[in-house]
């Protein structure tokens, strides 16, 4: 039975989160604080939760900072932000720990947070416990098996649209004064990233202690923040805005920073708000002195790109070090020839950006027409073919066939969405279908194919579906179940053909084995029968447009007999429907004495459609 505090000020808050999450959790204990000082002390009392739900304010103080340093120092109660307040522009940018929304969504968002992975392996890593918080996900204790390393998981949340896009921005960078990405774990459908530790303490650590900084590790922190700005600019990489949180400081007071690169939902910042956040993070660090006002005058002032921070912050961090004499190194040579070349190539980037510019517009131009406005209507219609009286001759039987007349060709996805629009006005549209099949049938939804919505929009606008073949609305329509054909064809006042018929409309007066006629090896039938390297038959989807077979055509005139789609026929027993003829599935010409197979279940399939008779 899980126990969750739940920490609000208002009581007003407090009684609708508390409802809530009656409603959702009837059998979880609710432990309600209402300040903070019991909070902390709540937490302190090392007392066993499974969740904290939080406000930031707090006597009207913002608390995100004390929060942070909790979470941390208790990485083991998963902790969440709820707050009366609209936090949208409120949380510092990157904020580790998530804000939960009072919606529906509230339980699914608790419920990942509680989920545990300590004790589990993902590839080469055992997690042994939480690790704390991080803008993209859930910290994790681990250690790699072969190499001994202790590292720490990124957990992504499940289904998270920009996790892969921003663990991409962070590994664009590689710079020794940045925390490193190591590398990505697949596991079932999501990716683990494995991060190096952040170990040492944070600025926000110091501001939290009440604590001072030295003049030369700040000159450092300064002189790291404009060398990794400047390998940033100089890749192209956008950078956010840093907090407290984001700068470390060994014991020894080597700089290091949380990846600063910009990722999806983030605001990117420039080098100039980079530099002026650091004064004001460290301006009341800094115990007064000449050297302290100079330097926030640099980072209040920092040149017209991250290169002039640099140059000019290590010029100042010199000065405090008294160096008389540099020796230049051969790095210090390479980095001042990349600045050189990269602000050649910034000139060369605005020309050719102008260019690509336009060209980028007319392309977005065409993907929005294409996207939002194009759609390709149907060139077929309604056309029939009378099959004149005859007789069927079968090997158990010989039968008379009276005339009738069979759709030219399967019914497309153009006709089969017309009639879903019209059928919708239809109050009593359950009468369309086989008298057994009305109870499997409770919507209007459940006579479309399934993925029909998919398969709609790329046939309007003649997109490939399954990445295989191109549809549009003159491909037969597919995966439609027995009953859905059964009542398209009694809404159009006509019915689904027999065996014996549509038999007949394949052999003709001439008794044919294939609908075209006699040659096994003929070309121009769409079946499988040169399957795609390296394609399993299951998988495989190859309907092309009605008519467009040109071998394809029957003893009346009638496209598709032989291939492209096998079709309904009418059956008995709708629960154990009937299908004719070969298919692009199919591995080799079916012959019409034995091309009748039954459907195992009413399930729809991708390789059945069907056509009509009167």
């Amino acid at each position: 039975m899980p126990t969750i505090l739940l920490a609000q000020e208002d009581s007003d808050a407090a009684s609708h989160l508390t409802s809530l999450l009656q409603d959702f959790f009837p059998t979880a204990q609710l432990q309600l604080i209402t300040d903070f000082p019991s909070l902390v002390a709540t937490l302190a009392s090392a007392s066993r939760s499974s969740l904290l739900l939080s406000d930031i304010f707090w006597a009207d103080s913002d608390q995100s900072g004390t929060l942070l340093l909790l979470a941390e120092t208790y990485p083991e109660l998963p902790i969440g932000i709820v707050s009366r307040y609209d936090l949208t522009q409120t949380l510092p940018p990157a904020f580790p720990i998530p804000w939960l929304k009072a919606d529906d969504h509230l339980p699914l968002a608790m419920a990942e947070l509680m989920e545990n992975f300590s004790g589990r392996t993902f590839g080469s890593y055992t997690l042994t416990s939480r690790a704390g918080p991080h803008p993209l996900g859930r910290l994790y204790w681990a250690k790699h098996h072969q190499l001994e390393r202790q590292v720490q998981i990124l957990i992504p949340p499940v289904g998270s649209p920009h996790f892969a896009k921003a663990i991409r921005a962070y590994a664009r960078l590689n710079h020794a004064g940045v925390y490193s990405l190591y590398e990505s774990v697949p596991s079932e459908q999501r990716i683990f990233v494995a991060l190096e530790p952040v170990i040492h303490p944070t600025l926000l650590h110091l501001q939290n202690e009440g604590g001072s900084l030295q003049i030369l590790p700040a000159a450092r922190l300064a002189t790291s923040l404009a060398s990794v700005l400047s390998e940033m600019e100089s890749s192209s990489i956008p950078a956010r805005l840093l907090g407290s949180y984001d700068y470390t400081l060994s014991p020894n007071g080597t700089p290091r920073l949380r990846n600063p690169a910009a990722t999806p939902g983030t605001q990117e910042a420039s080098h100039h708000q980079n530099s002026i956040q650091l004064a004001s993070i460290l301006e009341p660090l800094l115990p007064s002195s000449p050297s302290a006002t100079s330097l926030l005058e640099l980072l209040r002032n920092p040149g017209t790109s991250a290169f002039d921070l640099l140059r000019q912050t290590r010029h100042f961090e010199r000065q405090l070090a008294e160096v008389q004499e540099v020796h230049v190194r051969d790095e210090e040579i390479e980095a001042a020839q990349k600045i050189l070349r990269a602000r050649v190539l910034r000139r060369w980037a605005i020309g050719i950006g102008s260019i690509g510019a336009l060209v980028f517009l007319a392309i977005a131009a065409w993907v929005i027409f294409d996207r939002l406005f194009l759609d390709q209507p149907g060139k077929l219609g309604d056309a029939e073919i009378e099959v004149p009286a005859g007789r069927l001759i079968l090997p158990d039987s010989t039968n008379s066939v009276s005339a009738f007349y069979l759709d030219r060709h399967e019914v497309t996805i153009g006709q089969y969405e017309q009639f879903l629009n019209e059928i919708a006005s239809e109050k009593n549209w359950k009468t369309f279908l086989p008298p057994t099949a009305a109870a499997s049938k409770s919507s209007l939804q459940d006579l479309e194919p399934r993925g029909w919505k998919d398969i709609l929009n790329r046939a309007r606008k003649g997109d490939k579906f399954n990445g295989q073949v191109r549809i549009t609305r003159d491909t037969p329509v597919f995966s439609v179940d027995y009953p859905s054909a059964y009542a398209f064809a009694k809404w159009k006042k006509r019915r689904l053909p027999t065996r014996v018929e549509w038999l007949r409309a394949a052999s003709g007066n001439d008794n044919r084995t294939y609908p075209w006629g006699t040659n096994s090896e003929v070309t121009g039938i769409n079946l499988a029968l040169q399957l795609p390297k390296n394609t399993l038959i299951e998988s495989y989807d190859h309907m092309l447009p009605a008519e467009s077979n040109p071998a394809d055509i029957g003893p009346f005139q009638h496209y598709d007999l032989g291939g492209n789609l096998s079709e309904w026929i009418a059956s008995p027993n709708p629960a154990t429907p009937t299908f004719i003829g070969g298919n692009f599935r199919d591995q080799y010409p079916v012959s019409n004495v034995r091309s009748t197979r039954t459907a195992p279940t009413p399930n729809s399939y991708p390789f059945i459609g069907f056509r009509t008779a009167r």
